[in-house]
This record gives C-alpha cells, sequence and structure tokens, in this order.
C-alpha cells in the first residue's frame, strides 16, 4: 500500500515501483501513461520533499510529462525477466555494473498538464489512429519513431537515445570534429570528455541528414536518420575518441521509380552531427552538438 506520513518522514530516498497497461500481442495498449493511482502515489511521495527514484517497467514509450518534473531519477527495466528485482537493485546502487542503457524510442511529451486520453493522442505518432475500426492506412512512410517527432517538430520528455552519464554525475562535451574522405568510405570521428568524479559509459550517435536532390515528397525523406552508435568508456579528464564508418550504402536512398528499384548514391550536401541523443545532437540548437559538411569529397566544419 501507499506509505504513511510518518514512513516518508523517516525515510531519505523513497522507490516508487511502477507498471504501465499491460501489453499484448495483436493488441494496442490503451494508454501510454501510469495507472491514476501510480501517478498520486509519486506526487504524494514528492510533496514530502523526499528524493523519489521511480523503477519503471514498461514494454514501450511512457508518457512521463504528468510527474517526471518532481523526481530524482527514473529507470526502466523493460522486461527483465525473474531476476528483475535483483537487477534494479544492482542498477540503483552502481553495483559491478552501471546503467548506461539508452532509450531505444521515443518518451512523448503529451500537449497538456491535466494529459486526457484525447490530449495524449493527439500528441504521440499514430495517435489519431488509435481506435479506429475502419481500414488503417499508415502514411507516414519513413517517418517513423523519431523521424516524426523530428519532422513534426514535437516536444518530447526523453528523446530517442536518451540517458545519463555515470548517474547524471557529469555532462559529457563532444570536440574536436574530423572528418577524413577515402577511397570508398568517409571516417567521422570527434573526441568526448567530462570533469565528472567518475568514469562512465557514454553512447555517442552519428545523425546523417541527406541533399535535397533525394526525390520523393516529405514523408519519404526523413529530417535526420540514425547512421551509426557506440558505447564508449570516458574517464574524467581525459580525451575518448569516437569514429565511425560510412560507405556509399550508408549515403544512398532507394530509387523506386520505373526500371530502377536499386539503391543510389545521393548527389549534394550532406550533414552529419554527432551527439548523445536524436534531441541534442541535431539543430534546432539543444545541448552542444556537432557538425560535419560533406560535399564531393571534400569536407569543412563547425561547431554549433
Amino acid at each position: 500500500g501507499a506509505p504513511s506520513a510518518a514512513d516518508l518522514a523517516s525515510a531519505e530516498v523513497v522507490l516508487v515501483v511502477a507498471a504501465p497497461a499491460k501489453a499484448n500481442e495483436g493488441a494496442d495498449r490503451a494508454t501510454l501513461q501510469l495507472k491514476g493511482e501510480d501517478v498520486a502515489l509519486i506526487h504524494k511521495c514528492c510533496k514530502a520533499n523526499k528524493k523519489v527514484v521511480v523503477a519503471m517497467n514498461a514494454p514501450g514509450p511512457v508518457i512521463t510529462s504528468t510527474w517526471d518534473d518532481c523526481v530524482s531519477g527514473l529507470m526502466v527495466s523493460w522486461l527483465p525477466g525473474q531476476q528483475n528485482g535483483k537487477g534494479i537493485a544492482m542498477a540503483l546502487y552502481g553495483e559491478k555494473y552501471e546503467a548506461s542503457g539508452r532509450l531505444p524510442f521515443t518518451f512523448p511529451k503529451c500537449s497538456t498538464a491535466a494529459c486526457s486520453i484525447e490530449d495524449e493522442r493527439a500528441s504521440v505518432a499514430l495517435g489519431d489512429l488509435y481506435g479506429s475500426k475502419g481500414l488503417r492506412v499508415l502514411s507516414e512512410k519513413a517517418l517513423v519513431g523519431y523521424r516524426w517527432y523530428h519532422a513534426n517538430h514535437r516536444e518530447v520528455s526523453f528523446p530517442f537515445g536518451f540517458g545519463l552519464f555515470a548517474y547524471g554525475s557529469a555532462q559529457v562535451t563532444y570536440s574536436a570534429p574530423r572528418v577524413v574522405v577515402h577511397a570508398s568510405r568517409i571516417t567521422i570521428s570527434c573526441e568526448l570528455s567530462h570533469s565528472g568524479p567518475r568514469v562512465g559509459r557514454d553512447v555517442p550517435q552519428l545523425y546523417l541528414s541527406f541533399p535535397a536532390t533525394v526525390p520523393g515528397d516529405a514523408s519519404s525523406k526523413p529530417e535526420w536518420v540514425l547512421k551509426g552508435f557506440a558505447k564508449v568508456e570516458v574517464v574524467p579528464n581525459k580525451a575518448t575518441q569516437v569514429s565511425f564508418e560510412l560507405f556509399e550504402r550508408d549515403l544512398s536512398y532507394w530509387d523506386d521509380s520505373p526500371g530502377m528499384s536499386r539503391w543510389v548514391c545521393a548527389a549534394g550536401l550532406f550533414h552529419a552531427c554527432i551527439g548523445s541523443n536524436a534531441r541534442d545532437a541535431v539543430p534546432p540548437p539543444q545541448g552542444r552538438r556537432l557538425r560535419r559538411l560533406l560535399q564531393n569529397g571534400t569536407s569543412s566544419s563547425s561547431i554549433a
């Protein structure tokens, strides 16, 4: 049951364990939000002026914007099996293994604070199709996941690829971008560094924006496409280099025009950005990001 006032008064940190709506094969979840009683419990603990950590088993994206502004931490353990309890404890206490995972999808932000079911569906990708009994026409084409949120300029709670570095004890700086053009590939690299108190693992991600010469409508041409990622250990006060290799296929689009049906390397200007998630890695300006411009075998760079 819910903790009493006396329990909260004696606690230094409160751990709230919550589970979103159950997922089933062949059916959609009725909501991406926690149960009302779980949200009320989180707010009750927050009002006691305690550090509140929410541990959550989730089968997919969750709307947390109705309560996440008052908690000190949020840990998502997905579908971990019988060792879930032990795994949560090990991650929370940093025992042997650091909690260094990254979101494999976007956590959307509800358009209103109250977040009715109508507000929720208006805030998420494909939400307008939920509940329809008719034939569904999925017209988003290539704008799936984070690409849809980019294209529609939607603010999100936690972007694709998001995760804390070293339990939030430091901020990783991305610097010294470099591009090397080889005969059959392109190498894009940068350096990661921090001045925090401990070693941590970051997951730099490479996003690519294709030239305007790529044919097709807006739904067929995402603004940014993930082209690589790597988990690297970053020690305090020492630069760590990370590199990504791009080949012709990575710079190509699928041409389905009559008589084609093959990959075609795009001609023109590419933009490549490296950062810690799909929001902070690319414009508009949020966080620190790197931009590389590639054109006709030459390169120029700027740190935006």
